[in-house]
């Protein structure tokens, strides 16, 4: 099945008519995001819906500035051994201007690693069971940047959690891809969403994690650690 969450106004008919001709095998669900405006409200309202329809299943999201390589969708599910693995991470080219600039294979990953960075799970390329997705309460609503390291920190320290990953790139991250998207230069939303993950993370993050991080979001989005902390200190008077 595919979800499609609308964040703003619903797809007119023809809208949708159009993007089920594209895969018409497809059973296809369209929705409004009933939460807060943003892609943790939109990501819960899909994944509430399909806890409904279904017991159990894997969610892949993807964003609409992202893609997939045609393999991803088997690829995860070939190396969650029969659906025994709670999440799957595969690997994530990292887009600039059309251009692959990175790819990410990530192994290992632990929920202190995601302090200080993204070291290559992102929403497109997540790929995990709806159950532990209910169990750690879905995505953090209102959170407007930062929700796939809020959702990593938050799967990676249950302690029985069974991680798999593909080494292998499957999924595209366009970063910087319009001046509208949360991962363009000077994004006052990503300004936001940075303060809101300090604020937190941050009593958890020794300095050298708050190095990174800051150093991090400075080189890829133009907001210094300066902005960061004035924007948490207005985060604390709304």
């Amino acid at each position: 099945m595919v979800v499609i969450v609308s964040d703003g106004r619903s797809l007119r008919d023809f809208e949708r008519q159009s993007i089920q001709l594209k895969l018409p095998c497809m059973d296809f669900l369209f929705l409004d995001n009933g939460h807060s405006p943003g892609v943790a409200g939109s990501w819960n309202t899909g994944i509430k819906e399909i806890l409904r329809i279904f017991s159990d299943c894997y969610v892949a999201i993807i964003d609409d500035d992202d893609r997939w390589q045609e393999n991803h969708l088997v690829t995860c599910l070939n190396f969650s051994d029969y659906g025994s693995a709670d999440v799957v991470v595969p690997g994530l080219h990292i887009v600039i201007n059309d251009q692959v600039v990175d790819t990410n294979l990530p192994s290992n990953l632990r929920p202190a690693d995601f302090l200080r960075g993204n070291p290559g799970w992102q929403g497109s390329n997540t790929f995990i069971k709806a159950s532990i997705l209910r169990s750690v309460g879905g995505f953090t609503d209102g959170l407007i940047s930062c929700n796939d390291r809020d959702l990593a920190i938050r799967v990676l320290s249950r302690p029985t959690i069974d991680v798999r990953y593909t080494s292998t790139a499957t999924a595209f991250w366009n970063c910087n891809s319009n001046p509208l998207a949360l991962s363009a230069p000077r994004s006052v939303q990503k300004l936001r969403g940075c303060a809101q993950f300090l604020q937190l993370y941050e009593r958890q993050m020794s300095e050298l994690d708050r190095k990174f991080f800051f150093d991090r979001i400075e080189e890829l989005f133009q907001w210094s650690m300066q902005d960061i902390e004035a924007e948490k200190r207005r985060l604390t008077f709304e």
